[in-house]
């Protein structure tokens, strides 16, 4: 079953985890700084976006989940990488990433996740735990098209779907889709993966029971779930298509 949220809803729980110029806001499943767990016997989408204030750092680490990140707002950089809206990366488990800092204006982005992480394995005094998986070291780094205007997304009158990261054995994944106004489109079939992530970019997203969801709403399609129907509303809709590996069944300790 699809799983849909709002980002105007998803925002009224914006929160401060350390009470300082960092923000966090939980757009689905469970926010584990707040105790919060899964079930680890099956996909269990995590979606939040992060905000951090002015010159600040998050440290070099890695995870235990397949994950997704995607800059939306602000400026910096997240290793070697210039960081600003539309720069994405994927990253499998035990590879390490980073350090992100943003620059004046601050850096916020959206992390994406099909499955528990305990959090963040930081570096480098945890770097013990990624030798036995060093082989494996996984990450993906693309550009999203930019947001397309308003007055763009009107002028389109079919819909199109452009790859950003080739369809790879296992599943991985990654589009930029395009849908005229009142318009629909079948995406490509989650089946053969670990579910996908539609996040909305520009335009509206029509959903049969939230009504139309603006820019950084989301869809979660499981895998079962296949080809995604997507709706445009009355602007039309730029959305990013966001597909994982096959599912790793988590371990929650």
């Amino acid at each position: 079953m699809v799983t849909a949220v709002s980002a105007e809803k998803a925002f009224l729980k914006r929160w401060s985890p350390h009470s300082n110029t960092n923000f966090r806001t939980q757009f689905m499943g469970e926010d584990r700084h707040k105790g919060e767990r899964p079930d680890p016997s099956r996909p269990s989408p995590i979606a939040y976006l992060v905000e951090q204030g002015p010159h600040t750092q998050l440290r070099a680490h890695f995870h235990e989940a397949d994950q997704f990140q995607v800059f939306v707002t602000g400026a910096g950089r997240i290793g070697a990488h210039s960081a600003s809206p539309g720069l994405s990366h994927f990253v499998g488990p035990y590879s390490g990433y980073g350090p992100i800092v943003a620059g004046d204006s601050g850096l916020a982005y959206m992390t994406l996740r099909n499955a528990y992480d305990p959090g963040a394995q930081w570096l480098p005094e945890n770097v013990e735990k990624m030798r036995p998986h060093r082989e494996s070291r996984r990450e993906v780094t693309f550009q999203m098209p930019q947001p397309t205007a308003d007055s763009e997304l009107g002028q389109i009158s079919s819909a199109s779907l452009s790859q950003l990261v080739n369809t790879q054995a296992d599943g991985l994944a990654a589009w930029s889709c395009l849908i005229p106004a009142n318009s629909s489109y079948s995406g490509p079939s989650a089946a053969d993966s670990g579910g996908q992530f539609w996040l909305v970019m520009a335009g509206q997203l029509i959903d049969d029971e939230l009504g139309a969801l603006d820019r950084l709403s989301m869809a979660f399609v499981r895998p079962e779930d296949g080809a995604y129907l997507a709706r445009a509303g009355a602007a039309g809709l730029h959305i990013l298509v966001l597909q994982f590996p096959r599912y790793r069944k988590a371990e929650v300790a």
